[in-house]
């Protein structure tokens, strides 16, 4: 989801209400999640899942979560 769509997002100021990230690409979500944490990412943000189920089954959970879109 892209932040401008989100109700969370405060146009005025262009940030979140909620002070979270949402990286566009899976390779920064997975360095913002290792740096600032997963609770950091939107939770709409379309790669949270991956990296909750990568964090909690090992590379195993990859193999069962959808891919990149």
């Amino acid at each position: 989801m892209d932040c401008r769509d989100c109700h969370r997002w405060k146009k005025d100021e262009s940030r979140c209400l909620d002070g979270k990230v949402n990286p566009h690409r899976y390779e920064t979500a997975v360095n913002v999640s290792q740096v600032l944490g997963l609770r950091s990412i939107c939770p709409f943000n379309d790669f949270r899942e991956r990296l909750i189920a990568a964090r909690n089954f090992g590379k195993a959970a990859n193999e069962r979560v959808p891919k990149d879109r």
